[in-house]
């Protein structure tokens, strides 16, 4: 039997989360039936990507469309809601620190989906393990969002926008920090003409303690064992990668404090 079509759905933006949740949504029942970007070359290489009609000018927007979803900056859904035509079409942002209100006067639906994931174009990830925060404006676009998600992920959480903005910083912490963590790590070890593949066993062992204790069980290091001297030692080996020794002092100051008043 022929799986019936779900919303007509337009995505604004072809970054790593549209990549993502375009696939997601066709695999669901989704009718993408058109995608936006600014730039013709991420606008027409999405548009292949789904094999679906694609567009730079907001104002060519189709029309029959039921779903609009924005997966794009902040500061870009306000600058492109003005030129888009279509009203009171359910509008729905990804954003993880944005309230849903940013639509009130282009439609009285509207609603948000916040995918709690990082993404990158050339890594498969399935998106039914994806964690979705929801909100939406009214108790029945909440149910109607709820179901979208659902057609997607198998975790789907209604979260106001004070909890998605300290589960959007939370995150920020869980990845976009660490992430510049081993950048630090890549930038020491090449300055040393060290291979960065030596920590990634360690790496991986880090990920998958966490998994199973709290990340201060995990801890270990000098600052975790209050060893001052070794601290001094590797803040002098940084004397000519300042930016690396000013995280370094900042961050072991923080687990010295934190272990020394356990």
């Amino acid at each position: 039997m022929k799986k019936r079509k779900l919303l007509k759905t337009i995505i604004l933006g072809a970054g790593k989360l549209a990549w993502h949740l375009g696939p997601a949504l066709q695999k669901a029942g989704f009718q993408i039936i058109q995608v936006y970007s600014r730039t013709l070359s991420s606008a027409c290489a999405f548009g292949l990507h789904l094999d679906v009609p694609w567009t730079t000018d907001a104002n060519q927007l189709k029309e029959d469309a039921e779903l609009i979803i924005f997966c794009i900056t902040d500061r870009a859904i306000e600058d492109l809601l003005p030129l888009i035509n279509l009203k009171n079409v359910f509008m729905v942002h990804t954003a993880g620190s944005r309230p849903s209100n940013v639509f009130e006067n282009w439609t009285s639906d509207h609603g948000v989906l916040y995918p709690v994931m990082t993404f990158s174009k050339t890594r498969q990830i399935d998106f039914r393990t994806v964690p979705v925060c929801i909100e939406a404006n009214t108790p029945e676009n909440e149910n109607r969002l709820k179901g979208i998600a659902e057609k997607i992920s198998d975790h789907v959480y209604a979260v106001n926008y004070e909890n998605r903005m300290i589960l959007h910083m939370s995150a920020i912490f869980a990845c976009n920090f660490t992430n510049h963590m081993y950048r630090g790590a890549y930038d020491i070890l090449k300055h040393y003409e060290f291979d960065f593949g030596l920590l990634k066993p360690l790496i991986m062992e880090t990920a998958r303690k966490v998994m199973e204790m709290a990340p201060s069980e995990a801890q270990t290091g000098p600052a975790a064992r209050l060893d001052k001297s070794i601290l001094k030692k590797h803040q002098l080996m940084l004397q000519d990668q300042p930016e690396w020794q000013k995280i370094y002092t900042f961050v072991s100051e923080s687990i010295y404090q934190h272990f020394r008043s356990e």
